[in-house]
């Protein structure tokens, strides 16, 4: 995902990154 970059997965890094 956007939000963590090192071995996350895409939905959890792009929901982070919407919440933030």
């Amino acid at each position: 995902g956007i939000a963590v970059k090192s071995g996350d997965a895409v939905a959890v890094g792009d929901t982070l990154m919407t919440l933030a």
